[in-house]
């Protein structure tokens, strides 16, 4: 899953892919293998008071009661509204927006959401 990340200098959310403009691929370093899976890896330099949110696949693919799955360009639309001043305050949105979307519907699959804030110069 690609990661969301806020650039604080430019007030916006972005889904970090490998191809970003300022990622560094890094060669054979993948966690949690498994077997016939492509891996691809990258980093990025976060600068001072950007955030970093990390998710499994229980959040991009949870599904509303219809059926239909949240998907990434969804997720990045409700990244824009989540507050950017604490890691903690953007986890917790980030996890009641997905029960909304959800609604009545029950989770399929397990929804962990990390979220980090670089507070130091980069």
């Amino acid at each position: 899953m690609p990661p969301l990340r806020y650039r604080s200098a430019a007030k916006q959310w972005t889904l970090l892919h490998d191809s970003v403009p300022d990622s560094k691929e890094i060669p054979n370093l993948p966690l949690g293998l498994i077997a016939g899976t492509e891996y691809h890896q990258a980093a990025v330099r976060l600068r001072a008071v950007d955030l970093l949110i990390l998710y499994t696949d229980g959040i991009d693919e949870a599904e509303d009661e219809a059926g239909g799955q949240l998907g990434l360009e969804r997720l990045l639309s409700i990244a824009r509204g989540l507050p950017t001043d604490s890691p903690t305050a953007a986890r917790e949105a980030l996890i009641a927006a997905v029960a909304r979307f959800r609604g009545n519907a029950p989770a399929r699959d397990d929804a962990t959401v990390v979220a980090l804030l670089c507070e130091g110069a980069a």
